[in-house]
């Protein structure tokens, strides 16, 4: 039984409540206190909230917390840095100081500050003659390395880019790589070359993201993609999380993806590969059903469609696949009953996708269909409105739309010009004042691993500042939201997006008993303080999975 504190259902008919009682891992009871002594008698366990707050367990509808999210954080940190030779100097630091990395690793950088000509394998070969050396983007979505690297997997001109033209290397006039890799399937390339992918690999990043999740008051994740190979190699490691999960040990509700990644999947075995794991790869907290499309890659790299080219540029960019091809993955998906998850960074591409939905739409019905674009980077106001008229799920992170690393506002301002960055860059308060139903995901690697915590990523909606610097500049503050709206993203609208809105997402009677308690009342801290609000106990379906009272 729960008593002492203020609980918030979620539920707008009854948003308060005195008391909750939990039996056999599901809501008994929610009410007064009164009521629930009455119920209960003697014989319960009764958790003092000591006047601190009582939520749905924080649902995370985006992230890689089973995946390499923290492998891609390790190493050598350059967030921050603007200049290029200050960061390969950073790079040669870290190397001298850890003699015994094999492979020297990092993350942070952002491409803009290499200028047109993009990283390049020479700077890092100045300064890490010797070892290979791989550096993940802030972001995950390109990687800088150095020509140890290169050798050490073979990588030259005569090397296959794997996707070309939207998953590749960047080459020199004679087909060299210059030391610049663009998405996924480049880096992993890379990555899996110099042997820093594998299922042990896995489990050692999850000791990182997934482990610690419940004390982040988080019961539930979207898992957005498993970087372990294709597909099948991915296989292994949500049966893997099967066995865990059979032996006790998985800490939260685990919904999982099949991914298509190329243009050139068929989306016929592609849907058929998502019914098969449907049915065979699932336990009581695993499950998977939803198909996850990068239909592009980001707008900083080229890897994502622009309306208008960037300041200065003359190109609108990319996009991974066609038009055509994302139709055909997304009707046989909404034919067949399935949900899509798609990567979308910049305007251009958002429009597409948009345009694809509503063609698909028309033709066959909205139907009970719940697709979702994540991460809308860009949106042109035009578009904004088509999110609620199309029932597509908005799923962002929160932390992206401030001054991210001290560099985005100055970043976005000099890519866009400063009207259109304020008018289309990161703008999550106006998607939610347009009805459209949205979700936050922290999305690591895209962020660090400790800004996977819901509550840094409330702070950051409610404020449009970096949590931790009270005087930082907002990045557009009109772009806030409210408490109330940024827990519901977390809360019931998370759910929807997972179909589990019957299982959990609220605190109502008869469903499962996911729970955060939290030992302040975050509804009376200032803004500048959410993040610092205590998680003093997270459940799991009626299992305490963290308790730090």
């Amino acid at each position: 039984m729960f008593v002492g504190g203020r609980i918030r259902t979620m539920v707008p008919r009854a948003p308060w409540a005195e008391a909750v009682v939990v039996r056999d891992g599901l809501i008994a009871y929610v009410g007064d206190e009164a009521g629930a002594r009455d119920l209960v008698g003697a014989g319960a366990e009764v958790v003092d909230l000591r006047g601190g707050v009582l939520l749905p367990g924080f649902i995370d509808a985006h992230d890689h917390l089973c995946g390499t999210g923290a492998m891609l954080k390790i190493g050598v940190d350059l967030s921050g840095v603007t200049d290029p030779r200050d960061a390969a100097r950073r790079v040669g630091d870290w190397a001298l100081a850890h003699p015994g990395a094999a492979v020297v690793r990092g993350h942070g950088f952002t491409v803009p500050m290499f200028g047109p000509g993009g990283p390049r394998r020479e700077l890092l070969d100045e300064f890490v003659p010797g070892r290979p050396v791989y550096l993940s983007s802030y972001d995950a979505h390109d990687g800088w390395f150095n020509t140890a690297a290169m050798q050490a997997v073979g990588l030259d001109a005569g090397f296959p880019d794997p996707d070309p033209g939207s998953q590749f290397f960047v080459r020199d006039a004679d087909g060299t790589p210059t030391g610049h890799a663009v998405e996924g399937l480049a880096t992993l390339v890379l990555l899996a070359g110099l042997g820093e992918v594998s299922l042990d690999g896995l489990r050692e990043a999850q000791r990182l993201t997934l482990d610690p999740a419940p004390s982040w008051g988080i019961t539930s994740a979207f898992e957005a993609g498993i970087i372990l190979g294709p597909n099948a190699a991915s296989e292994g490691a949500y049966l893997d999380l099967v066995e865990r999960d059979r032996r006790g040990e998985l800490p939260i509700r685990v919904c999982g993806t099949v991914w298509t990644r190329e243009a050139s999947d068929d989306p016929h075995e592609v849907i058929a590969t998502l019914a098969d794991w449907n049915a065979r790869i699932r336990s009581d907290h695993v499950s998977i059903g939803t198909l996850k499309m990068w239909s592009d890659g980001t707008a900083q790299s080229g890897g994502a469609l622009l309306l208008e080219p960037f300041c200065g540029h003359d190109s609108l960019g990319s996009m991974t696949f066609s038009p055509e091809a994302i139709e055909a993955q997304l009707e046989a998906a909404h034919v067949g009953g399935w949900d899509m998850h798609i990567h979308v960074d910049a305007d251009g591409s958002t429009r597409t996708v948009l345009d694809v939905i509503e063609k698909v739409q028309r033709k066959h019905g909205r139907g009970d269909r719940r697709h979702t674009i994540c991460h809308v980077s860009f949106l042109h106001p035009q578009d904004l409105p088509r999110f609620a008229e199309l029932g597509v799920i908005a799923n962002v992170t929160p932390l992206w739309g401030t001054d991210y690393d001290g560099v985005h506002i100055d970043l976005y301002d000099e890519l866009l010009g400063p009207a259109r960055a304020r008018s289309r860059a990161y703008t999550y308060g106006d998607l939610v004042r347009s009805g459209a139903t949205v979700t936050y995901g922290a999305d690591i690697p895209g962020v660090r691993i400790e800004e996977i915590a819901p509550l840094i990523q409330i702070q950051a909606a409610v404020t449009r500042r970096r949590p931790g610097d009270p005087v930082d500049r907002a990045f557009v503050p009109e772009q806030r939201v409210s408490l109330d709206d940024a827990l519901r993203a977390y809360t019931v609208n998370a759910a929807y997006q997972l179909r589990l809105e019957d299982e959990i997402g609220t605190i109502e009677v008869g469903k499962r008993a996911d729970l955060v308690a939290l030992g302040e009342n975050l509804f009376a801290l200032p803004d500048d303080e959410i993040h610092q609000c205590p998680v003093s106990l997270t459940m799991l379906g009626g299992r305490i999975t963290h308790d730090s009272r």
